[in-house]
């Protein structure tokens, strides 16, 4: 679906023509989505001008802009240097672990992709399901009624709420084909943007992995040095992965609690009935768990990085030669220093983190019931 979709372009032949055609369908996507979250933004401008405001519209955008605002800095990052050569570097690193002669690093790198896979399967359906119900949702709902001229005129609700440069009552189906168009373009590229990211992730934790094994394992001064290499290759692939989405993720983070408080606040203003329950459950259970992927994974690599310096203490080190000795002391003395995926400058991805967003989350819902208390 990456592929499909012009942001896996790795896998790509060497057919110059193939290649061009590839580009330029790629880059019609991404700026078709570009101006349809523009068209997202203006709409919701509209919707806050408007007399009397329509909550129940206007969490029903924002919910959505905000999903694919990430996805669009995602998709921008994906473009860089960085994220190009980790993508490379996960390609090349899997082929030296596949052709290992050691099986039991095979059996840890493989467990790795079973459980990178079981996200991707669980995030993919999720997310469809998500789309499916947007879509079919304005067919099942009761549909409010206005009177124009002493006569009552039901007004047709779309899937997404967006811009449109004509009038959607009169050709609706044309904006309901659209918006489903739109709708399955934005979905494939959150999915597919965040499936990569989870492979990248989940990647660094199952070399942290193997790097325990090995450091069980170790016989003599020329294992441990490349030992040392392979923990610098992490160190450098985390690094790396900071320098090009730390601000991605500083932006998720913002707006993380914000989105999940909108998505559960829509059950306050929408006609309270089993297909909104589901549709609201669905979405919020979605988002949840996408969250809980990166952080519960971040703090994996906090923890096993760590958790390092053990690995060696339960050696036999007091064994080894003077000179490994002193290179042991030395590596311990870094492993106290745990790696981790930035969220901006400052904080980390973590279940601490994680935790804090549920509370945050929490509080915009109790400052939304409150305020309109009041009013």
């Amino acid at each position: 679906m990456a592929t499909a979709l012009g942001i896996w372009p790795i896998l790509l032949t060497n057919n110059n023509l193939f290649k061009t055609i590839y580009k330029i369908v790629g880059s019609f996507l991404y700026y078709y989505h570009l101006t349809y979250v523009f068209r997202c933004y203006y709409k919701l401008v509209l919707l806050f001008v408007a007399k009397p405001l329509d909550y129940v519209e206007i969490l029903q955008n924002l919910c959505i802009t905000l999903i694919y605002s990430v996805c669009r800095f995602r998709l921008r990052s994906f473009n860089t240097k960085e994220i190009k050569a980790l993508f490379q570097q996960v390609i090349d690193t899997e082929t030296k672990f596949l052709e290992c002669p050691d099986k039991e690093i095979e059996k840890i790198y493989l467990l790795g992709v079973k459980i990178n896979k079981i996200y991707h399967i669980l995030f993919f359906v999720n997310g469809w399901i998500v789309t499916i119900l947007y879509f079919i949702q304005p067919l099942l709902v009761d549909l409010p009624t206005v009177v124009i001229n002493n006569e009552t005129v039901v007004l047709k609700q779309l899937p997404l709420s967006t811009w449109w440069p004509f009038d959607t009552q009169q050709h609706f189906w044309l904006a309901y084909s659209w918006s489903i168009f739109d709708g399955t373009l934005g979905t494939a590229l959150v999915i597919s943007s965040d499936m990569l990211t989870f492979s990248l992730v989940v990647f660094a934790v199952s070399q942290l992995d193997i790097l325990s094994y090995r450091l069980s394992q170790f016989k003599n001064d020329k294992d441990f040095i490349e030992l040392i290499r392979q923990y610098q290759e992490i160190i450098d692939y985390i690094e790396a992965f900071n320098k090009a989405m730390k601000y991605v993720m500083l932006f998720e983070f913002l707006q993380c609690s914000f989105q999940w408080a909108i998505i559960i606040l829509q059950l306050l203003v929408m006609q309270i009935n089993v297909t909104n329950v589901i549709f609201v459950g669905e979405f919020f259970v979605t988002m949840v768990i996408r969250i809980a992927i990166y952080y519960f994974n971040g703090n994996e690599i906090i923890f096993k990085s760590r958790k390092l310096s053990w690995d060696l203490w339960n050696t036999n080190w007091y064994e080894k030669p003077p000179q490994v000795k002193q290179k042991l002391i030395i590596f311990m003395i870094r492993a106290q220093r745990p790696l981790r995926f930035m969220i901006g400058p400052f904080g980390m991805m973590s279940l601490e983190t994680f935790v804090s967003i549920i509370k945050a989350t929490y509080s915009y819902i109790m400052l939304f019931i409150n305020t309109n208390k009041k009013v």
